[in-house]
């Protein structure tokens, strides 16, 4: 304004400059005045441009309030064509003139920030009406065409209302008399979860392929209804409150229905709540009229494709609820699914056994009972795993003691009589051993004494055989010393036989050679000297030899 008032007064002095230089006579006052008089001009205008400049930082945006000007049209609060009001067209970072005082107002403000993890959910505070039916407006091709109000306004294509389109992170300048910006958390899904995405916003989808559960339809990605894909984990720039995002664990869920003894202060249960004690236990009735609790863990899992079909049946199955029957908080598809589904199993099974043999079955127990769960989480597509039979109660009650007492007494006598069966085979066992030992100790005898007479008998046939060889080796030796001396006979005589034996028996000493009778004769006398060695042999064959020693 002091700019204004400055240019305002230079430029009538300038002027008044020009009315005095055109009544003076001198034409040397007339130059100055002429020259002061312009430069006067030049400086009002330079003036009153500096009084219509607006200088905008580059963190801030320059709002536009016109002061003259035609009224806007009724139902709308920004100016497109230059009406009274706050103007659609902002002004960003630099100089800018021609915004005079007395038919402008500019507001600084500064630039909108979105931060990393959030998302900027926008409103329109001007334009077009939404169509009927919608809740939000159609959805932009980029944030910043959006955000360019004449293009939003003057168009005709802006509606007025949540906008489809968000702001992802980053700095944005923007009309504030236009839009309003909100802050929310970007969509993160954790690894072992997956997002169901219920879009209020979109067109209706008319394919054949629609699928139509408890009232709501099943559609692909892009139409107002359930998406039948889900979201895998990651980060989603989805609108909080145009795509309503359900999460669904898809982890493996145990469920435990048993009884949490008492084990310290303030100690937890099954479900993590802070307590000492709780039964939660699901009880039974047998066939034969007894009641007692029964111990029960059920195992099951959602696959991820199967997510948005539980979803339309169960809403959010993972919320947690007041379970007005329980009495705690329960999430919704265990109050409404699972623990129904495990007392109606366990107790349709019960109804078909005695309390005895529902002890002794277990395992039997277990198969029917899984049996009948899975048939019944079938129609919600849920993946059944198992189902598992703890401790069965029938001991809690003194009806079920009574019954097990007779049942542990009766067991007890079939055992004393299977023990003393098993001791008297064991007897008639020793005895059968005992005699069998025996009869193999005299089997043993009789083979050693049948074995000792087959040897006698052959050591008889070798002697007979030996005898046998001898008597034919003494054949064969003499047949061929017959031959022998027949054949030295006739070649020495016998006489030279004879002679030639002798002296054979005295070599190997059978002969003594000191003689005990001499002989002489006349030389050449053969027949003296055969007849003194005959009576010498004949002499030692008469000695008796000494006895063998025995």
């Amino acid at each position: 304004m002091s700019a204004l008032v400055i240019g305002s007064l230079l430029l009538f002095g300038g002027l008044i400059a020009f009315v005095v230089r055109a009544a003076s006579g001198s034409p040397a006052q007339r130059a100055t005045l002429g020259s002061a008089g312009l430069v006067a001009i030049l400086l009002g205008a330079a003036a009153f441009i500096i009084a219509s400049a607006v200088y905008v930082s580059s963190d801030q945006t320059g709002m536009v309030v016109r002061t003259l000007g035609a009224d806007l049209p009724a139902g709308h609060i920004v100016a497109v064509a230059g009406e009274k009001g706050p103007q659609a067209k902002v002004l960003g970072p630099g100089w800018h003139f021609g915004y005079w005082p007395w038919s402008y107002e500019v507001e600084k403000v500064g630039t909108i920030m979105v931060p990393n993890g959030q998302i900027g959910v926008v409103t329109a505070l001007d334009g077009q009406v939404l169509p009927a039916g919608t809740v939000f407006a159609p959805a932009w091709k980029s944030a910043d065409d959006m955000l360019d109000a004449t293009k939003f306004l003057a168009g005709g294509t802006g509606f007025r209302g949540p906008q489809l389109s968000v702001l992802t992170p980053g700095n944005y300048r923007l009309n504030p008399r236009l839009f309003r910006v909100e802050m929310k958390p970007v969509t993160l899904l954790a690894a072992g979860e997956v997002a169901v995405v219920k879009a209020n916003a979109g067109e209706t989808y008319t394919g054949n392929d629609k699928i139509t559960v408890n009232g709501v339809d099943i559609v692909p990605p892009g139409y107002r209804g359930i998406w039948h894909k889900p979201l895998l984990p990651g980060a989603y720039n989805l609108h909080p409150d145009a795509f309503q995002v359900i999460k669904v664990k898809t982890t493996q869920r145990v469920y435990t229905y048993q009884r949490v003894d008492r084990t310290s202060q303030g100690s937890n249960d099954h479900r993590g709540n802070n307590q000492q004690s709780a039964d939660y236990s699901i009880s039974v009735r047998s066939k034969d009229g007894f009641t007692f609790p029964v111990d029960v863990r059920l195992s099951l899992s959602v696959a991820a494709e199967n997510a948005p079909y539980l979803v339309a049946l169960l809403g959010d199955p993972d919320r947690v609820v007041k379970d007005t029957q329980e009495d705690e908080d329960l999430e919704i598809l265990e109050a409404r699914l699972v623990l129904p589904t495990a007392r109606a199993a366990l107790r349709n099974v019960a109804e078909t056994l005695g309390a005895l043999e529902y002890v002794a079955s277990r395992s039997r127990v277990e198969t029917m009972t899984a049996k009948l769960v899975e048939s019944e989480f079938r129609p919600y597509n849920l993946t059944f795993l198992g189902a598992f039979i703890g401790a069965i109660g029938l001991d809690s009650t003194e009806a079920g003691q009574k019954l097990l007492l007779t049942q542990t007494d009766k067991e007890v006598a079939s055992n004393q009589r299977a023990t003393y069966q098993q001791q008297q085979q064991a007897e008639v066992a020793r005895q059968q051993f005992i005699r069998s030992r025996e009869e193999a100790d005299q089997q043993k005898q009789l083979v050693d004494a049948e074995f000792a007479v087959k040897t006698s008998v052959e050591r008889a046939k070798a002697q007979v055989e030996s005898a046998k060889g001898e008597a034919e080796q003494i054949r064969i030796t003499a047949e061929a010393r017959k031959q022998s001396y027949d054949l030295l006979a006739s070649a020495i005589g016998k006489e030279g036989v004879t002679l030639l034996e002798s002296l054979r028996f005295v070599k190997e000493g059978q002969i003594r050679i000191t003689p005990d009778v001499l002989v002489q004769g006349a030389a050449g006398g053969e027949s003296g000297m055969n007849d003194a060695l005959a009576a010498t042999i004949l002499r030692q064959q008469m000695v008796p030899k000494p006895a063998a020693a025995k």
